[in-house]
């Protein structure tokens, strides 16, 4: 049995702008590795921490995360190359350490950090990291190339600037006119794009993420190996599956249940799939090209035509994994109050170039379009209980709350 011992003066909380945090961390992991343990022996014990259903332990279960991400790196015998695409978009506190900002959480060379500790004993695999600046009107481009700089980071970070992919027609930034275009999607698929250009498909996972440390990125080699072994397209990672570990500020989110009950019935091929927004997902590098061509949507429904597209390529290969998320809000640069109607109405588009037209979705699809914010408030406040009562993994299959069920005077 793993031994205990090494959790006994770990933190009940994760402070995602603490520095000491990230080197325990990375020694409580370390020292779980010293120990021999298979990912049989690991994974027992993560179930047996997972029943508890306690929050306060978030550190060894996100550490035990970290410690199957690594146990798979150092097992990977065939070269990989892993790229990791994020955007950043008026970033330029959040970039900075918590005693030059406030909100200051130091991601990048954090992200570095992590991804060197994960890949430091696994010489197959070589990463880089691709930051893009959306069109930031602060210059976090230019704040993450000096950060890049000043560490000696060039030969594991690239800075790109999404105006001057759009500038010089460069890849699925040619179907933008101006940055303004985008909301992250046009960067990241940018982004994407330019990692297959740079260094091709071969043995090449592209993965995005987010520009917090909501995700830790030694997990990473969750979301590869199954791409890597179980002849899946995809691999994207969840909050809403039971070994899911998730610290979430606020109040339950009955929006984000309306917002995949309504998308659930117009997009139909994408199955148990729920978690669209995570923003930790992988793909096979040979499909980027084909997947990000000519898309509809650049701004923050961007994953889901991602999603859709690869599953029109090959049913049922996207595989779901569970992952150790933190929130961090502080800073974020959406809140809760995420733009659902903006994001529905695109996947209205998306309904009608991708798939077979039915009644039920036109239905909805009708609706959808008909809101402006004011009436889309009005459904947010009056949200039938029939789907704030229900587990969103449910909305698959439930379909009974109609349109003429949602109040809109």
């Amino acid at each position: 049995m793993l031994n205990k011992k090494i959790f006994e003066s770990t933190p009940v909380n994760i402070d995602l702008t603490n520095d000491r945090h990230a080197e325990l961390i990375t020694e409580t992991v370390s020292s779980i590795l010293k120990e021999g343990y298979t990912l049989e022996q690991i994974e027992k014990f993560e179930k047996e921490l997972l029943a508890k259903n306690d929050t306060s332990l978030i550190f060894p279960l996100l550490s035990l995360k970290i410690v199957k991400s690594k146990i798979l790196a150092t097992e990977t015998k065939e070269p990989v190359r892993i790229s990791v695409v994020f955007a950043v978009y008026k970033e330029h506190n959040r970039i900075k350490p918590v005693n030059e900002h406030p909100h200051g959480e130091d991601f990048l060379r954090k992200k570095v950090q992590q991804l060197d500790f994960l890949f430091e004993d696994s010489p197959n695999i070589t990463w880089e990291l691709v930051v893009v600046d959306d069109g930031c009107p602060e210059n976090s481009g230019a704040i993450a190339q000096e950060i890049v700089d000043k560490n000696n980071l060039n030969d594991k970070v690239r800075v790109l600037y999404l105006a001057d992919a759009i500038k010089n027609n460069e890849g699925p930034a040619a179907t933008l006119s101006s940055t303004t275009d985008s909301q992250k999607g046009g960067s990241i698929v940018y982004g994407m794009w330019n990692a297959v250009q740079k260094h091709g498909t071969k043995n090449h996972i592209v993965i995005f993420t987010d520009a917090d440390l909501s995700t830790h990125l030694g997990q990473t080699m969750l979301l590869v190996h199954p791409v890597l072994t179980q002849n899946k397209l995809a691999a994207i990672g969840s909050r809403r599956e039971p070994e899911s570990v998730v610290i979430k500020k606020g109040s339950r989110n009955n929006r984000g249940k309306l917002f995949i009950y309504l998308w659930k019935r117009l997009i139909p091929n994408l199955g148990e799939v729920i978690d669209t927004q995570c923003g930790f997902k992988a793909f096979k590098a040979e499909i980027i090209p084909e997947i990000t061509k000519e898309m509809i949507e650049t701004k923050f429904a961007f994953d889901i035509e991602l999603l859709l597209r690869t599953e029109l390529l090959k049913k049922n290969s996207i595989v779901k994994v569970p992952i150790a998320w933190i929130d961090s809000e502080a800073a974020s640069t959406t809140t809760d109050l995420q733009p659902y109607l903006s994001m529905l109405q695109s996947i209205v588009k998306m309904y009608r170039k991708y798939f077979p037209k039915n009644d039920v979705s036109n239905e909805f699809a009708a609706f959808i379009q008909s809101l402006n914010q004011d009436k889309f408030d009005e459904v947010l406040q009056n949200i039938p209980q029939e789907i704030i009562k229900r587990e969103p993994y449910e909305f698959s299959t439930f379909d009974k709350v109609k349109v003429e069920n949602f109040v809109v005077k």
